[in-house]
């Protein structure tokens, strides 16, 4: 069994990747990793030192006579698009097209939880590459992911004392580990027959800024304070975890801390809780 990542070398493909090379079941040779760059490919090399040269398909999702190479005797797909990219949908469907294309039995798309909230150019973009990956005749799994821990720098919050708030301190949001997200891609990823045609709406733990920053004071021995900070700010020096460039990249995230602002899945398919924000304070503070 050959399995794709595509964005090998991007946050999210790289705790999935982490997750199968951690796996007994799961040989480097059995892993194609689709990326933009020999850097890229370089910077996963000497980081997994298992990987070879054959572990690396180079391309762009955008760029036909690449992906045919890449997905060639591939068997499943596991797809994150770009974020906050103007041309997301049209890489996913890409994709898509090509998968089918070549014979692909599953392809897995890590989507985002609530598609349908299509004011959220994020989250609309998802939402067409969801809705033609149902429709292509492909079998598949949809990851619904709701917002990362690991957006929130806890070395980071922790040495300033500071938890900077894009939006609202007391609006309700939910939250997943993403290694738990990278877990329940693996599962899915092993035994994609069981998750065919499934959807999965992924949630770890519903709190506020407030509640994320009293958990951080208790497991680190340090009061944290929650700073909240204008959306102007967050745009002009870049204070996420994302990069965005141009006019829809910077529209795209605009309204989606505008919409925050005004605004037990994962257990099962873990085989055991979900990691709450203490676990993952007292486990990543610890490396």
């Amino acid at each position: 069994m050959t399995i794709l990542i595509t964005g090998a070398s991007g946050r999210t493909s790289g705790f999935v990747l982490r997750a199968l090379l951690d796996s007994l079941s799961v040989a480097p040779s059995d892993l194609r990793l689709f990326v933009r760059s020999q850097a890229a490919a370089q910077r996963l090399k000497e980081r997994y030192p298992q990987l070879t040269d054959s572990s690396f398909a180079l391309g762009d999702y955008l760029e036909a006579s690449t992906l045919g190479p890449a997905l060639k005797g591939v068997d499943i797909v596991f797809h994150n698009g770009p974020a906050f990219n103007a041309l997301e949908s049209a890489m996913g469907i890409a994709l898509i097209d090509a998968a089918k294309a070549a014979g692909v039995k599953h392809f897995v798309y890590c989507s985002v939880l609530f598609p349908v909230l299509t004011k959220l150019l994020n989250h609309k973009a998802k939402f067409y590459v969801e809705e033609h990956l149902i429709e292509s005749g492909l079998n598949y799994t949809i990851l619904q992911p709701t917002s990362l821990m690991q957006n929130v720098n806890l070395e980071l919050v922790v040495s300033t004392g500071i938890l900077p708030a894009a939006y609202s301190p007391t609006t309700l949001q939910g939250y997943l580990d993403l290694e738990d997200l990278a877990a329940i891609a693996r599962v899915v990823l092993l035994d994609p027959v069981t998750h065919n045609r499934a959807r999965y709406e992924l949630v770890g733990e519903n709190c506020t800024f407030e509640d994320v920053a009293r958990y951080i004071s208790e497991q680190a021995g340090k009061d944290i304070k929650v700073e909240p900070i204008t959306r102007d700010q967050v745009r002009g020096r870049g204070a996420t975890h994302v990069n965005v460039a141009g006019e829809y990249g910077v529209d795209a995230l605009d309204r989606m801390l505008y919409y925050y602002d005004k605004s037990n899945t994962v257990g099962w398919l873990l085989g055991r809780e979900a990691t709450n924000w203490p676990t993952r304070i007292r486990r990543d503070l610890k490396k």
